[in-house]
């Protein structure tokens, strides 16, 4: 993006134009010219011919970049799918030209190549595809390399998939598994899966989910344990209770049974 603004500014200035001279030309405001200087924006891949025209340049010479500019003419030609049937385009290439490219162009380019990719690929594009293209290739890549490699596409990831996800981890694989995710799952499913874990393991088995489980779940599972074995069994969450309410547990006058 800071390139491709460099180079739109120093063809403006060889054409002894101004940023609002550029903007009445393009029908846009002199702060879209100013932000695409100063790569905080990119104008929308439509905008492309018409800034080459001004300047009279080629689209090639505003984005200095061969098979991202190559990629980038199809669209304006309407022969996306042609060009990547018949060219090795990289991953590289994809993240050097996304932000130019609208969700539903990102997610064209990479319907054509993603079987060529891992998921360690997708985290560089997942800003720019659409979340539906995400959830599928979260799901695939739960299936082959399971939870723990999901973490770095969670942003992007619908609640929905996220949640599906952490629930079979759960069943499959035990609590502990969702350390990776437990900060992007709904509270329902959390609080789902603390509780069938409480029933499981106990209140040890809490440790991980309890900065995330909702207070009252927490509370109720604590209050249990501390019913059945006493304070001492509050010891691997007591940092996520209220100490309050552990006080008012004791002052209650709850004992310990064996």
């Amino acid at each position: 993006m800071v390139k491709i603004g460099r180079n739109i500014a120093k063809l403006r200035k060889e054409k002894g134009m101004t940023q609002m001279e550029v903007a009445d030309k393009m029908g846009v405001s002199y702060q879209a010219i100013s932000n695409w200087e100063r790569g905080e924006t990119m104008p929308d891949i439509s905008k492309l011919p018409e800034i080459a025209e001004i300047f009279e340049v080629t689209i090639d010479q505003i984005l200095e970049n061969r098979k991202g500019t190559q990629i980038i003419q199809t669209f304006v030609n309407h022969n996306t799918s042609e060009f990547l049937e018949n060219n090795d385009v990289t991953i590289k290439d994809l993240t050097d030209i996304a932000p130019i490219l609208k969700v539903e162009q990102a997610d064209e380019v990479f319907e054509h190549m993603k079987t060529k990719f891992e998921i360690r690929d997708m985290i560089s594009m997942a800003p720019f595809v659409s979340t539906e293209l995400i959830d599928e290739i979260a799901r695939k890549a739960f299936e082959t390399e399971g939870i723990r490699e999901m973490k770095s596409l969670a942003p992007f990831m619908s609640d929905e998939v996220i949640d599906e996800c952490a629930r079979k981890a759960f069943d499959n694989e035990g609590i502990d598994s969702l350390k990776s995710l437990a900060p992007f799952m709904s509270d329902e499913a959390i609080n789902e899966c603390a509780k069938k874990a409480y029933e499981k393991e106990g209140i040890d088995g809490l440790k991980s989910l309890a900065p995330f489980m909702s207070d009252e779940v927490l509370e109720d599972c604590a209050r249990k344990s501390f019913e059945e074995k006493g304070i001492s069994a509050l010891r691997s969450i007591a940092p996520f209770l209220d100490q309050g309410v552990i006080e008012k547990w004791i002052r209650s006058g709850l004992e310990y049974t064996s």
